[in-house]
């Protein structure tokens, strides 16, 4: 090798020595990064359950816990989850397509489409039972749930509301309602000529691919069974599908679906309230994938007209007023509305006995978190307060948000 080829094998060589010394270490995946925050956000919470973020770089998904109890097998990311009130959304697109197809007016009243109502009902209309202003309350309660039970549709669960009253002035201000969740299910019924459950696969489920969905619950090997450590009392607290909506107080606070006074936690158990037959005011069978797929084809103006998806995700009542600093909470047509650091987001939860969910979708963001579990409140609630700044805001996960 002549000079010449030995100080350019030695500049060569040099570069490449520095090339690599000053190379900038490969930084993880984004999808492992966020992964790993959401790893580290539910062991804080002890959750069961699986939690799933979409986003325009994909979707991510995390699965920890048991399809049941002890001994039992791994969650799945693919297991069914008891959505309990989340599927009221169902029943909100589902009037807001019967809307737009000028089958009904949101001003019509109830007693146009379902018979058989106290005469107090000639007063509530379909706008004041979307927005739970009606003045009815709850059908769900402990004396009630033999016949929920028993129910094989809506119409069997007709008589337990019947002979309810409003118990103000509809339209005056926000009652949270199961009842009043019922009564569109009758007239989604009545209108369409369908029962509900047929309506919701041939206008919902299968446009939208939510090939997983359905009223009635999945077999046990697909589906997260609901577990509870509630003492079976008669006093223990009702709620059922009656949750809060998202953004709302935890469990025990108005609204809630679990009473503030709680018995002392007993042995974990299979929660009768967490299998239950779906019905319009909640309790539908569903999978992380196809939440997901609900809320991408109702954003894209799939399951709606754009007109009405706007409507059902925009603020109609308010649930409570601002105060100590905490911005007014509002409510849509059947979807939990309002905006967390100025971005806006839609969705819905439920907790009952042996479930929690929290479902947002934030469309500016083209992002939605889906958060599921197979145990008591507030797990779900708990898990989503501390990744939405994590997700949305990039902080640091290394200590969980509080």
């Amino acid at each position: 090798m002549t000079l010449k080829s030995k100080q350019s094998a030695a500049i060569v060589i040099a570069l490449a020595m520095f090339a690599t010394g000053c190379a900038t270490p490969a930084r993880e995946p984004e999808s492992n990064l966020l992964k790993s925050c959401i790893a580290k956000q539910a062991g804080a919470v002890e959750y069961s359950g699986v939690a799933s973020v979409s986003r325009p770089s994909g979707t991510v998904d995390y699965a920890t816990g048991l399809m049941s109890g002890p001994g039992s097998a791994a969650i799945s990311q693919t297991a069914q989850f008891n959505l309990g009130s989340a599927s009221k959304m169902f029943t909100a697109v589902s009037v807001a397509q019967l809307v737009d197809a000028k089958k009904v007016k949101l001003d019509d009243t109830i007693t146009l489409y379902v018979d058989g109502l106290s005469p107090e009902a000639a007063n509530v209309t379909i706008r004041h039972l979307l927005t739970h202003s009606s003045g009815y309350g709850n059908f769900f309660t402990p004396g009630n749930l033999a016949a929920v039970q028993a129910a094989k549709g809506l119409s069997d669960l007709k008589a337990l509301i019947a002979t309810e009253k409003p118990a103000f002035t509809p339209g005056t201000k926000f009652q949270y309602s199961n009842s009043g969740f019922l009564l569109l299910g009758l007239m989604i019924e009545r209108v369409s000529g369908e029962t509900y459950g047929d309506y919701l696969k041939k206008h919902i489920f299968a446009p939208a691919r939510m090939t997983h969905s359905s009223l009635l619950p999945a077999d046990t090997s697909k589906r997260a069974i609901g577990m509870t450590t509630m003492p079976e009392l008669p006093s223990r607290p009702a709620g059922g599908m009656n949750g809060p909506v998202p953004g709302a107080p935890p469990p025990g606070a108005p609204n809630g679906a679990i009473a503030s006074k709680m018995p002392p936690p007993g042995p974990l158990r299979p929660a009768a309230e967490a299998a239950l037959m779906g019905h319009a005011a909640g309790s539908a069978y569903s999978t992380a994938e196809d939440m997901h797929r609900f809320f991408e084809n109702l954003l894209a103006g799939k399951l709606t007209s754009i007109s009405m998806r706007d409507q059902l995700m925009s603020p109609q009542i308010e649930t409570s007023p601002a105060h100590g600093g905490m911005p007014a909470r509002s409510y849509g047509f059947g979807f939990g509305v309002g905006s967390e650091g100025g971005r806006r987001w839609a969705g819905h939860n439920g907790g009952s006995l042996g479930m929690n969910v929290e479902l947002k979708t934030f469309p500016d963001d083209q992002t939605t978190i889906i958060v599921l579990s197979n145990r008591d409140p507030p797990g779900a609630q708990m898990l989503m307060r501390k990744l939405e700044p994590a997700v949305l805001e990039g902080t640091d996960c290394e200590t969980p948000s509080e």
